[in-house]
């Protein structure tokens, strides 16, 4: 894929700004992130959740979108970013997903200072587009459940998918990225449920 400044009509783009004096400018994207459709639980699991913070390295905690062009060369794209860091929509997203579902006692951000059964902790490894014929995109996640009672993790579990772009614009990578994310976020949330059902916590079991 050529990586110049392309002037397209993005799909999900969430806002277009100009930067500099008029004449001499060149637009910018912006592209969301929007969480799966999650369908609310008839039943719930007496367990309350914090969302921890997702880390990432520092080149998925940009807002420029990340191109890769080789096993180990990566590229930002200038004028096409995303509308915050892929890091922090990816633990908004998990959030917002978790809470949606209705399944357990309370979902709360750490930062609340809210107490919880289990902390959820994240990290983006990948986060990008890949270049080739066809292009494509990856999303690499690693999750796990510490349980701040035992002191240890107790459950842990990685997303590595690549999905194909429909298209060879930018707005088709963000497109396909946020898909990519919503069945990583959909397949980790499904295993976190059948890991808290099939290990109910004995205060909560005794409820």
């Amino acid at each position: 894929m050529r990586h110049a400044s392309l002037l397209l009509a993005p799909v999900v783009v969430a806002l277009v700004l100009l930067e500099g004096a008029c004449g001499a400018a060149r637009p910018v994207y912006y592209y969301s992130l929007d969480p799966p459709a999650v369908t609310p639980s008839a039943q719930r699991l007496e367990v309350s959740l914090l969302i921890g913070h997702v880390g990432a390295p520092l080149v998925y905690r940009d807002t420029r979108i990340v191109y890769r062009t080789g096993p180990n060369e990566l590229g930002l794209y200038q004028d096409h970013r995303w509308a915050a860091p892929p890091a922090e929509q990816v633990e908004e997203m998990f959030f917002q997903s978790l809470r949606a579902s209705k399944r357990y006692q309370s979902v709360q951000l750490v930062a609340s200072n809210a107490q919880g059964d289990y902390v959820l902790r994240g990290r983006v490894d990948r986060f990008e587009e890949v270049d080739g014929k066809p292009l494509s995109t990856r999303v690499w996640l690693h999750f796990s459940l510490y349980d701040p009672k035992e002191g240890k993790t107790v459950w842990n579990q990685d997303y590595q998918r690549d999905e194909e772009a429909s298209g060879t614009d930018v707005s088709s990578v963000a497109a396909a990225l946020n898909h990519n994310l919503q069945q990583g976020v959909l397949q980790i949330t499904a295993a976190i449920d059948q890991y808290l059902t099939a290990n109910p916590r004995p205060a909560a079991a005794a409820k």
